[in-house]
């Protein structure tokens, strides 16, 4: 099951609903964007801003959404859905299941920041950025599930991110955040090399209670 070329791991990574859905959103902000007028220059600019900060946006919400910590309050734990689901990926690195984007965030979260968009930025740089970021989700997808697979890197580019988000998972929790890039590791200094780092006795449960 874990084995296979990486046509292979194409197939089964298609056989997810969660990159279709994604991919529905790109070719749904495309048409839309298309139906606003041919493209400009801004529309260049927002792409490639968006792009430019991309790698920090995965830093931050890997770091501070995905890995925050439970909080107690009136002697009660609580805890986000989307860092206890993260919490469940660590433990279970092996688990393709659980290497996707919830499905409640598409459901909830892609309408708001749309909504969003729309309300506060002229229509075609909403529809292009929201192309972009898509595109740009689908593609962290598709890179971190494939780095969740048995496949070894070829490249030297996903030779890089495959060492660099294993690491974080069977090194220390608390660096490589970066998965598509680690840009936001080295300008934001969670980027050490792995000898330097100590062995995290908490890599898999990310220093709460187990949860299997």
């Amino acid at each position: 099951m874990r084995g296979g070329s990486l046509g292979w791991h194409a197939r089964r990574f298609s056989a997810h609903l969660t990159p279709w859905a994604i991919a529905a959103l790109v070719a749904a902000f495309s048409v839309a964007r298309a139906t606003l007028g041919p493209l400009r220059w801004s529309d260049l600019a927002v792409a490639a801003a968006f792009l430019a900060v991309e790698p920090l946006i995965e830093w931050v919400v890997h770091s501070w959404v995905l890995h925050a910590r439970p909080w107690r309050v009136l002697g009660r734990t609580f805890e986000l859905s989307a860092t206890r689901g993260h919490r469940r990926h660590h433990e279970d690195p092996l688990d393709l299941d659980l290497v996707f984007v919830p499905g409640w965030v598409l459901v909830w979260f892609a309408p708001a920041v749309t909504v969003g968009l729309f309300l506060l930025v002229p229509a075609h740089l909403a529809a292009t950025l929201l192309a972009t970021g898509a595109a740009s989700l689908l593609a962290y997808e598709w890179t971190h599930y494939l780095i969740h697979t048995s496949y070894r890197p070829r490249s030297r580019y996903y030779r890089h991110l495959w060492r660099h988000h294993r690491l974080h998972h069977y090194r220390n929790e608390g660096s490589w955040f970066g998965v598509t890039t680690a840009v936001g590791d080295v300008l934001l200094g969670t980027c050490p090399r792995g000898a330097d780092v100590p062995v995290s006795p908490t890599a898999r449960t990310l220093g709460g209670t187990p949860l299997r």
